[in-house]
């Protein structure tokens, strides 16, 4: 057998080939189409609605810290500072 082309536009229907997997679903009755969404599915639905309505970002906090440093009340523990960039560059 030699095959000439690959692309999906020239596909020959065959005799005695087995149908696909969506032309058999769209066989079936209506009642059997139906699908029962899992509990886990529900919940993992509900979860994404919620973070889609959560900022990635707490303003209130940029705030603070912006506020401190125009104040000039900025603490900043330089070898806690340094240490976690040399942990986040080790991993």
């Amino acid at each position: 057998m030699k095959i000439t082309r690959t692309d999906s536009l020239y596909i020959q229907n065959q005799p005695g080939r087995k149908q696909d997997a969506a032309t058999k679903q769209s066989s079936k009755p209506a009642q059997q189409a139906d699908a029962l969404i899992s509990s886990t599915a529900q919940s993992v639905a509900k979860a994404r609605s919620q973070l889609a309505t959560t900022s990635d970002v707490d303003m209130d906090k940029v705030n603070e810290i912006r506020k401190a440093i125009s104040e000039g009340k900025l603490e900043i523990d330089l070898d806690a500072l340094g240490q976690a960039i040399l942990d986040m560059h080790r991993r």
